[in-house]
């Protein structure tokens, strides 16, 4: 487990360090006010997606040990899976230009409006996991299906860190 641990993390650091050089670049005046651009959410979001792409595939191979008949169903499983993600991390791209669109003079119902709207994608990405953890349970033992949501969960959980802190308080 701690070399998924050091995996995860040098993975994440690595795409936080490509996403800060790239911050560097377009950085602002006021230190204490970063810019919000949603181009730059954008790039950054496609970036990760390809290097997660990637390094998660990595990631996974290293630590379930499939059989050559379960890594057989598995990966092009895996591949639907990512393309299904893909849509619903397009409409989180949506809501964060939406955010960055509004954030410096959002209402009150703007702002009850956005946070409903992220409340009702946190539960799609939920059933979204529980759907395909089903679809992965029946082509793999549901241990190993379970550990490919664990590091699923672990790489999500660090990359919506970053993109939390990169995103400002509602003024």
């Amino acid at each position: 487990m701690k070399n998924l641990k050091t995996k995860i993390t040098l993975a994440v650091f690595a795409l936080c360090l490509g996403f800060a050089a790239s911050a560097q670049d377009n950085a602002t005046p006021r230190a204490s006010e970063p810019a919000v651009d949603a181009g730059n959410l954008r790039a950054f979001i496609e970036l990760a997606r390809a290097d997660l792409k990637t390094e998660k595939t990595f990631i996974i191979a290293q630590n379930i040990s499939f059989t050559e008949d379960e890594a057989f169903a598995f990966w092009p499983l895996h591949s639907e899976y990512n393309n299904e993600l893909n849509k619903l991390l397009d409409a989180r791209l949506e809501l964060l230009a939406q955010y960055a669109s509004t954030y410096k003079s959002m209402t009150d119902q703007q702002a009850a409006d956005l946070a409903g709207k992220v409340f009702d994608w946190e539960e799609k990405r939920t059933g979204l996991k529980r759907k395909w953890f089903k679809k992965f349970a029946k082509v793999v033992p549901a241990k190993k299906a379970a550990q490919f949501f664990q590091i699923e969960n672990q790489l999500n959980a660090a990359l919506d860190l970053r993109l939390a802190a990169s995103l400002p308080l509602i003024k």
